[in-house]
């Protein structure tokens, strides 16, 4: 689903609407084949290692452990990237178990911490849950949202493209040569397209401007749907793109934007919420001349 990102620039409002992202869930069935089972307890797995079982709820831990890391990685590859993470750790804790190591000291301390910190997050997600409502996130978009899109005057335009991608001019000169004589495009790119997009055919799908290199942007933004360009050179090599369709983007409306508003409001009652816990009770920290309090920005009104 393409969403409008918000980018609240110190948190303080006006909210600047700067960029568009593709964002969507990790696929299970693309990429990496899994065929999931079902065990005694209605768990969903989605693979094993030596008889171990991993359901899906371990694949979605390991997701938002490995947010940062897992973004880096293709998409095709998550899958099998984050079943591997949940393999190593079913092995490792196996043998760790094996050999006595549950009850050791090290293992005990942080199990303690671990805990503390799972009773943390249960118990202040449910606080700031409390605090952020429905009513909250509407007042927020008619107050400080709405106001900003209805000042995009100037349309939002994105394009669906395919593209082969080759190392050289030369072979790119030849890849037109052949569609020009008649070859499919996709089946062609699927053939000898060096990038991640050759087993869908080259296909992109949408994209704004801003979100490849300009080379490939500019040519493929100066094209009519069905149009087939020059060999585009970028710091990946040589591209020949076909562009698919051309469209302006609407503007998001407040269900678009209701759960990364809720996500902002919720981050900043948590900053006050963490505020107020540490003012509320006599906090010190030894050692040093003054109280090492955080600064949080409660520069927003959160509520009328």
């Amino acid at each position: 689903m393409r969403l409008f990102i918000l980018i609240f620039t110190g948190f303080v409002a006006p909210i600047l609407l700067v960029a568009l992202l593709v964002v969507d869930p990790l696929d299970f069935e693309g990429g990496l084949e899994l065929s999931p089972n079902t065990n005694s307890s209605n768990a969903e797995i989605v693979a094993s290692i030596d008889g171990i079982s991993i359901t899906r709820s371990d694949i979605d831990r390991a997701a938002e452990d490995n947010f940062e890391t897992l973004m880096q990685v293709p998409e095709a590859q998550q899958a099998f990237f984050l079943s591997s993470l949940v393999a190593i750790q079913k092995i490792a804790a196996r043998a760790a178990l094996s050999e006595g190591l549950a009850n050791s000291d090290a293992v005990q301390r942080r199990l303690a911490y671990q805990k503390e910190r799972i009773l943390q997050d249960v118990w202040v997600a449910e606080q700031i849950n409390a605090r952020v409502t429905e009513s909250d996130i509407r007042v927020y978009f008619d107050t400080y949202v709405a106001p900003e899109l209805a000042k995009q005057n100037d349309d939002v335009e994105e394009v669906q493209a395919r593209h082969i991608l080759v190392a050289t001019k030369a072979e790119a000169e030849t890849a037109i040569e052949r569609l020009e004589k008649g070859e499919d495009f996709a089946q062609l790119a699927g053939e000898l397209s060096l990038g991640p997009s050759a087993g869908r055919g080259g296909d992109l799908g949408y994209f704004l401007a801003e979100e490849m290199v300009k080379p490939f942007s500019d040519a493929a933004f100066a094209m009519q749907p069905g149009g087939l360009s020059a060999p585009v050179e970028t710091e990946f090599g040589w591209h020949v793109i076909r562009l698919e369709d051309r469209r302006v983007v609407a503007p998001p409306s407040f269900e678009d934007l209701t759960e990364q508003i809720r996500a902002f409001l919720e981050q900043q009652e948590r900053n006050l919420f963490f505020d107020e816990l540490l003012t509320s009770y006599d906090f010190q920290v030894y050692g040093e001349e003054t109280p090492l309090l955080p600064e949080f920005d409660d520069d927003v009104p959160l509520k009328d």
